[in-house]
């Protein structure tokens, strides 16, 4: 597996004999304790869906609605009701 672009140390405590299975599945896969770990923690994870960026989510769902003729009824609906009188 190769190693990720972007990452991160993570420094745990193990007990002593799940440090030796770690260390005999790497001497097994011709690997390093850090690519097992790494391929445990993935298929661990792998189920669970990635968190949503709340930004990233607002900008998917304005691109959705932006050509919508509700959209366009909102906006000219604002601009009318807007009291702008005063405002700087």
């Amino acid at each position: 597996m190769a190693r990720p672009e972007r990452s991160t140390v993570l420094t745990l405590r193990v007990p002593v004999d799940l440090d030796r299975r770690v260390e005999q599945a790497a001497r097994r896969r011709r690997r390093s304790k850090s690519s097992v770990l790494r391929e445990a923690l993935q298929a661990a994870f792998a189920s669970e869906a990635p968190p949503v960026d709340p930004a990233r989510e607002a900008r998917r769902q304005s691109v959705l609605v932006s050509g919508r003729a509700s959209e366009r009824e909102a906006l000219t609906f604002l601009e009318r009701a807007a009291d702008l009188k005063g405002w700087r």
